[in-house]
């Protein structure tokens, strides 16, 4: 009889059934390495979050990363799941609250070990530096594939959550919730995008570059006015 009920529950784990988070593994993560501006900065529909860079773990060998995310009525609340189960995907629930919304390839520990800053003056090059993981940035009727990393809604509380999966693709380790993260009241002026700063200071220049020439147009046909009354 144990042996049919371990059978079962190996099976259930290589296919993605229903796996208790009580059972799975703890990895310690902080989302916000450093407490960069960067990855502290959110916007009215999405947020970036730090990544796990090396996990480690003498129970199995991570191979991929699978991030879930929950809408959270406000910032004291942690989402209730209680198995996988219950994180949905939006592509059959579209009004899913806890949802996967990405899955990536996880970075070994030695490959972090052996990694390299290179500062390179060459414009044939391009170096790309990965700094997290940005939460709300597609459009699901857009997307293929089991998984979609919806845009969010403003003025909205979410935590997020890493899963790590092993070679056979089954859930064995989490980071937990992540510290609430509210995204921006698009309503508030003074809480706008900070991605369109820039070009609200570019409309700034191009508004006093068209008031001054106007002024000097006005000027302008005021002296012509003038000059050709006394002719």
């Amino acid at each position: 009889m144990k042996l049919i009920v371990l059978l079962c529950l190996a099976d259930s784990l290589g296919w993605g059934w229903a796996v208790p988070v009580e059972t799975l593994e703890k990895i310690t993560l902080n989302f916000y390495l450093n407490n960069s501006m960067l990855l502290t900065t959110t916007m009215s529909t999405n947020f970036i979050v730090d990544i796990p860079r090396c996990v480690f773990s003498s129970k199995f060998s991570p191979t991929r990363v699978r991030i879930a995310v929950a809408q959270v009525p406000d910032s004291a609340t942690l989402p209730g799941v209680t198995d996988t189960e219950e994180i949905e995907n939006l592509h059959k629930t579209p009004q899913a609250t806890v949802y996967f919304a990405d899955e990536f390839r996880s970075v070994s520990c030695r490959v972090a070990r052996d990694l390299l800053v290179m500062d390179m003056d060459d414009s044939q090059y391009e170096l790309i530096t990965v700094i997290g993981y940005q939460v709300g940035a597609e459009f699901c009727h857009q997307t293929k594939g089991p998984f979609c990393n919806q845009v969010l809604k403003p003025s909205t509380f979410y935590r997020v959550n890493y899963f790590i999966l092993d070679d056979k693709s089954a859930i064995r380790a989490h980071t937990d919730w992540s510290p609430a993260i509210q995204t921006r009241n698009v309503t508030n002026y003074e809480a706008a995008d900070a991605a369109f700063e820039g070009r609200a200071g570019g409309m700034i220049v191009i508004t006093i570059l068209v008031s001054v020439g106007g002024f000097v147009l006005v000027v302008a046909l005021i002296v012509a006015v003038a000059l050709s009354n006394k002719k």
